[in-house]
């Protein structure tokens, strides 16, 4: 079943509690034994209906907070009488006690609440391969709450680890949006067995349509499988009611289906409309936290799809983006100043930009910076940063190739250690021996070793060896320009010039006929070499 995207969705509203009587101080609920405490809850032989009206008042309750915390006494209370482990019903209390300042009261909740959630941690970390069991969605509401963080999106999703799982999207105070997993399969089994099903473990989709007239969740789960079914006229409907309320991934997801649509078009009238749809949802999205829909749209203003004036906006949207600690938005922004493109060239600023997303510790974030360093050949440049061989190597552990041939150009340069052809090379043949079967990182490895100005760096015989096994095993490989260009390259520097000279030639007819002119002024530069009986020797890597 394809319903499983990463979503946001959901604060949902309904309707206030109005009693305003201030609860007598009750002791904490007994929270010693909570599995015996949930077990007894979940066999009440009114379970639906009373966790339908838990669900009912924690609703009401969180939307009571901010605004009317005289309200919650009554609905916190009516919340723990149904069930005495509700976080929600304890943190509502909290905040009610803590605006008639009532100490005592306010730390009794604030304690029960600490335990609840300390054993909530116990049942998972809250990643999607071990989520946090609660007992409603509220409750995860109200974990976020307790982390100074604000819901902005959820989904209900199935996965081997929950039949229903719910992904709860929060924007805090200061940093970028965080998800956190949550087990709700007793909600699914519940209401199957309500609805006389023998199979608790089935599709879980009857039941996200029972709850999706007013759950943005479950309209957002819909919407999404919708899209993955490619009936996109459905699945905006969904999304949109979604979107009202305050969806993150529901404006994202619409963005993306409009900005579909608007290139299929051809009406310049409804192509126009379309992509003005897709920049509102977008900027619903940006409103609500997403550093994608900052990163996306900032793409879109470079592109000049919404007119040139917009290239500075994009720009700072990197910027903010990038402030919220986005890999892809702080890469761009070093490729952006390393060129000098949209922005003034500042080679050093680039390198501030690379080193930052590194240090998120994303792969493409280190392996682009490890490139940095290399194309900067500087100690200077390797000064901002120094654990990039450390990155790097934790990267080459779990078998990334291209981690190993940046960490063997970094030792072929000297950047950041000192300089070993011997150490280069052993990684260059590990990359190899990991990738054997890619053909562009054999052909890196291969020119490098091939062409290197570096003293002690060339390995002649084992660049043939691995380019010759490649080419003859690999039809494809022979239609690259560039891979006949390095082929060429090791028979010139074996001093076969003319089968250098025969497969260069082929390398730009290939070229010519692939309308390859990024590469056919150097093609030819390298046949005139080859024809004068000179190999090819150039800075590398």
């Amino acid at each position: 079943m394809r319903h499983l995207i990463i979503f946001c969705v959901v604060f949902i509203c309904c309707a206030c509690q109005t009693a305003q009587t201030v609860p007598p101080l009750t002791e904490s609920p007994a929270l010693a034994d909570l599995a015996r405490q949930r077990a007894e809850f979940l066999n009440r032989e009114d379970v639906s209906e009373a966790l339908e009206r838990l669900r009912e008042l924690e609703q009401q309750a969180l939307q009571l907070v901010p605004d009317e915390p005289l309200k919650l006494g009554s609905l916190g209370s009516a919340i723990l009488d149904i069930y005495p482990g509700s976080h929600t019903g304890h943190y509502v209390l909290a905040r009610f006690y803590e605006h008639v300042e009532s100490t005592d009261a306010r730390q009794q909740h604030e304690q029960a609440l600490e335990n609840l959630q300390q054993a909530m941690q116990t049942s998972g970390d809250g990643t999607q391969r071990s989520p946090y069991t609660v007992m409603t969605m509220y409750d995860a509401h109200t974990f976020a709450k307790t982390r100074d963080a604000s819901p902005v999106g959820a989904i209900y999703q199935s996965s081997a680890q929950a039949a229903l799982g719910y992904l709860l999207i929060a924007r805090p105070d200061d940093g970028p949006l965080q998800q956190s997993f949550f087990d709700l399969s007793h909600l699914l089994e519940l209401w199957q067995v309500g609805q006389a099903q023998s199979d608790i473990h089935a599709n879980p989709w009857a039941y996200i349509r029972s709850i999706a007239r007013s759950d943005g969740a479950a309209q957002t789960a819909i919407g999404a499988y919708l899209t993955s079914a490619e009936k996109d006229e459905d699945a905006i409907g969904w999304l949109k009611a979604a979107a009202r309320t305050d969806n993150v991934l529901a404006n994202r997801m619409l963005a993306r289906i409009y900005w579909s649509q608007a290139e299929e078009s051809t009406d310049e009238a409804r192509k126009a409309e379309l992509q003005e749809l897709s920049l509102e949802n977008h900027l619903h999205a940006i409103a609500l936290g997403s550093t994608d829909s900052m990163y996306t749209l900032a793409s879109m203003y470079f592109n000049d799809v919404y007119e040139q004036d917009n290239r500075q906006a994009g720009i700072a949207l990197l910027k903010q983006a990038a402030d919220l600690q986005h890999a892809e938005s702080l890469i761009y922004l070093g490729h952006l100043h390393n060129i000098g493109k949209y922005v003034e060239q500042d080679t050093e600023q680039a390198g501030q930009y690379f080193a930052r997303a590194a240090a998120l510790n994303k792969p493409q974030a280190v392996l682009n910076y490890g490139r940095y360093l290399i194309n900067a050949n500087s100690n200077e440049a390797f000064a901002n940063h120094n654990e990039i061989h450390e990155w790097l190597e934790s990267l080459a552990d779990e078998g990334n190739a291209e981690a190993m041939i940046i960490l063997g150009n970094l030792h072929a340069r000297g950047i950041g250690t000192k300089a070993s052809s011997s150490r280069a090379v052993r990684w260059y043949k590990q990359a190899v021996r990991e990738a054997s079967n890619d053909p562009d990182v054999v052909n890196e490895v291969a020119w490098t070793l091939t062409v290197s100005d570096i003293d002690g760096l060339k390995r002649i015989r084992y660049a043939s060896r691995i380019m010759s096994r490649m080419m003859n095993a690999r039809e494809q490989a022979r239609s690259r320009p560039e891979f006949l260009d390095t082929w060429a390259a090791v028979f010139a520097a074996k001093g076969d010039f003319t089968q250098a000279i025969e497969l260069q030639k082929q390398a730009i007819a290939n070229a010519t006929k692939q309308d390859r002119e990024d590469v056919l002024d150097i093609l030819q530069q390298h046949l005139e070499l080859f024809k004068a009986g000179a190999s090819i020797t150039e800075k590398a890597p």
